[in-house]
């Protein structure tokens, strides 16, 4: 199932990429989405090219009825950022793959991080969120796209609570 979102962050195109890498950010995340746990890896720097690799563990309480079943009580998601080299005025684009530990559903997407006026840039998403289970699958997908856009969206909230540190 298609899944498109905006994330509008109050930080430069720049800004945001020295953000994604830094581990504390990893544990603003992760107070941000009531996850039990979150450690996140960084190959690369963030003045180039790089990748983010993170794993989340969070609560599956708020999933759909429909999803819980095939998650349990809580779930391990394993999310990979690979950002490309910023251009001349910071923009970026990449790749996003979400797996969810244990079941057959994950999502892959493309990224653009894009330069805004004023310190702002937003980062537009374009995935796919695919549940591989037979005669299910449409209804899973269709059920968990509001969660995942949920989760994703949350990040407008971290990133604005990073930027509110002094660095």
């Amino acid at each position: 199932m298609k899944l498109r979102e905006t994330l509008n962050l109050p930080l430069s195109a720049r800004s945001a990429a020295v953000m994604y890498a830094d581990p504390e950010y990893t544990a603003i995340r992760r107070s941000t989405l009531a996850a039990s746990s979150a450690e996140s890896s960084v190959t690369g720097d963030p003045a180039g090219s790089f990748t983010v690799t993170t794993e989340l563990s969070m609560p599956t309480d708020r999933v759909p009825d429909i999803v819980r079943p095939f998650v349990g009580s809580a779930v391990t998601i394993k999310e990979e950022q690979s950002w490309s080299a910023p251009d001349a005025e910071g923009g970026r684009t990449g790749t996003m793959r979400l797996d969810v530990a244990g079941t057959p559903a994950g999502m892959t997407a493309s990224l653009r991080l894009v330069p805004g006026g004023d310190g702002a840039s937003s980062v537009e998403i374009a995935g796919d969120l695919v549940a591989k289970v037979p005669l299910l699958g449409p209804r899973l997908e269709k059920a968990a796209v509001p969660y995942v856009s949920k989760v994703l969206r949350a990040e407008e909230k971290s990133a604005a609570t990073w930027s509110a540190t002094d660095r």
